[in-house]
This record gives structure tokens, sequence and C-alpha cells, in this order.
């Protein structure tokens, strides 16, 4: 996924630190997720020291919270129920959020995934324990000047990855590889059936089995730009991110489900300073920032005045790209949650799959 601080910047930032002692505002935040010059913006408001710190899963940023101290952290929908359930962060005082209103300025998709959250399982209310940043969609980018390529997306779906006669990839993600194939299989990407998930861990065998497949991160955004594979797993601000950069490359969600994510802004138990974390959560969802963030980041927009912009106006960075940026919550769509039992089994068999 497209989502780290430049190395640049988190060196800067953590020199000036080492010099200077400990930051006043230390952010636990995917890679390249927030817009370099925000950052400089709010050091330079506030005048204070900003330590942001990367991370490449939600998972591995969970082990980071439980070493060390954060003042923010951006997880994902399913990441927020764990740690809800490991009492790792605060339920949020809305009364503190001014530059947003939790009843009004989210789109409706958006408000969709969230309200499925207040019936989960879990039972919790999203929107109790993070403020919505980013959001979008798992699909399949793909060279779209291939003969057939499109057509055989549109008749085989996710299944189009166990075509050895194609270049592919798979995000290197247990999560996203156990969805695509529970999805094709016609399971839930949510379900706790010991059956199902071994189903699946066949189906991906079978798939790391044949020739020409690769496991791989961010390598997929420097690799695609040249079309050196035919398909590819990922999301969709990455397919803008790629659209915008290689014009022959597409973007597919495939009909028979998808995963609808939202990534948001919550602040742990063991936060050193609330107010600066309430004061950049405002700053960083302000209109202005939020368009600079979007433009930057590429990913979709939580603020619903942002996201209608980019998706309405013929004017807007991604008015072209309209069709990749939107989000919608279709029928056969699942949003993840966290079901400890199928988590642990999803990553033991992926650990299996990647060392066939």
């Amino acid at each position: 996924m497209k989502k780290n601080i430049s190395i640049l910047v988190v060196f800067l930032l953590t020199l000036s630190l080492t010099a200077c002692g400990e930051a006043d505002l230390k952010i636990l935040i995917p890679t390249e997720y927030l817009a370099e010059e925000l950052v400089a913006d709010f050091l330079k408001m506030h005048k204070i020291k900003i330590k942001t710190v990367p991370f490449v899963s939600n998972e591995a940023a969970i082990t980071k919270l439980k070493m060390e101290k954060f003042d923010l952290i951006v997880p994902s929908d399913y990441a927020v129920e764990q740690l809800v359930a490991e009492d790792l962060i605060i339920p949020l005082d809305w009364d503190n959020i001014t530059s947003v209103n939790k009843e009004t300025s989210f789109p409706e998709s958006l408000i969709q995934i969230i309200d499925s959250y207040e019936s989960s399982e879990v039972n919790i209310k999203l929107l109790d324990y993070m403020v919505p940043y980013f959001w979008g969609n798992l699909g399949i980018v793909y060279d779209s000047t291939k003969p057939g390529l499109k057509e055989a997306l549109e008749n085989e779906q996710w299944g189009i990855f166990t075509d050895a006669s194609l270049e592919r990839v798979i995000y290197d993600s247990s999560r996203d590889a156990f969805f695509m194939a529970l999805r094709q299989l016609g399971y839930s990407a949510n379900t706790k059936n010991i059956s199902e998930l071994t189903a699946a861990e066949q189906y991906l065998n079978q798939i790391a089995d044949t020739p020409k497949v690769y496991f791989l991160t961010d390598e997929i955004l420097d690799d695609m730009q040249t079309l050196r594979y035919d398909v590819a797993l990922t999301y969709n601000g990455d397919a803008v991110y790629l659209m915008e950069r290689q014009p022959k490359v597409g973007y597919y969600v495939p009909t028979n489900g998808t995963n609808v994510f939202v990534d948001g802004l919550s602040i742990p138990k063991n936060s050193r300073n609330i107010d600066l974390a309430y004061k950049f959560i405002n700053f960083v969802l302000e209109y202005d920032n939020a368009v600079i963030n979007t433009i930057d980041v590429t990913y979709v927009s939580a603020i619903k005045e942002v996201y209608e912009h980019m998706l309405n106006d013929t004017d807007s960075h991604f008015y072209k790209l309209r069709d990749v940026y939107r989000v919608e919550m279709r029928e056969n769509d699942e949003i993840f949650h966290f079901v400890p039992e199928a988590k642990r089994f999803m990553d033991d068999a992926w650990t299996r799959i990647r060392t066939r």
C-alpha cells in the first residue's frame, strides 16, 4: 500500500529530536499516508516537535504500540476492534473534534460502513474510537493493453489469479490474499469455519505453486508503471496513483465481492499529549488540508465535501479517475472484522504458503 512518510522527512524529524529531546506529538501511521506539506505547516503553526513512525501493516502497528508510547495511531477498521478489545485506545471526545461533524461530514457510503460496525458481533461503534481519515476498496490493477484481459477479469473475477499464463502479483498480506480466495470460493471473508479457511489455504497453495506469480507490497507501484505484470492485487488508492502515471493501467473490482475499508485517527491509551492529538485531528481534516492530503496520498478522503468535489467537479484533481476514486458498498462487498481464531489461522497459513 502506498503509505509512508518519506525516509528523508522521518530522518530529519528524528535527527532534530535527537538534538532537542522527545517529540511533543508522536504519530504511528501507515507508510506514505500523510502529506509532508501538512506536517511542515502543523510544525510551524504550533512550534512543536513531531515524530512520525511509519508501519507496513496493522498487525505491526499494534505490536509497536504495545512497546512504545504514541499520541495518535491510524489503524484500519478491523484493527480498531482489536485495539478496543486489548484496551489500547481510548474513546473519543467529539466535543474536542471541531473540523468535522460525525452526523454530517462523511459520505453516505462511508456511513454504511460505520453503521455495519454498530451491529457487528464485536458490538462497538466505530466513531467512538476513530475519526475516519481515508477509505477505499480492494481490487485488481491490470495491463489494459493486453488483448482479452479485461474480458477475462469480468468472466473469472478473483479467479484470474489462477491463470498461470499471466504474470500475477498478489499483495503480500494474509488478510487480502485470504479475502480474495474466500470470496472466489463463495465464503464470507469473516468466516470462522475451519473447513472454509482450509479450502482457501488450498486455493492459495494452488496459485503459489504455479509459475509467474509473485508476492509483493510497495514494489507493485514501481513495477506496474512499466506494465511489468498483467494483474496485481492492490487498493484503489494505489490504482489512482498508478493510473495518474501510467494511463495504460486499468482497475477492476470483482462483482462477487470486495473488501471496503476505512482507516481512521485514534488516540492510544498511553498518549502523553491528548490535547495536541485533537488539534492535529482537527487540522488534518479541515477542508483545504484534506484536499491537499488526498491529492498527495491518492487515497480517498473520508470528508464528504472533499469526496464529492473530487467526483463531481470537472476541474478537480481526480475527476478523470472518478470511477476508480469512487467507493461504494455493493451487495456482495464485505468489511473485515477482528475474528481472533480466523486471524491466527490466516497468519499461520500465510507463513506456510510463503515458505513452500
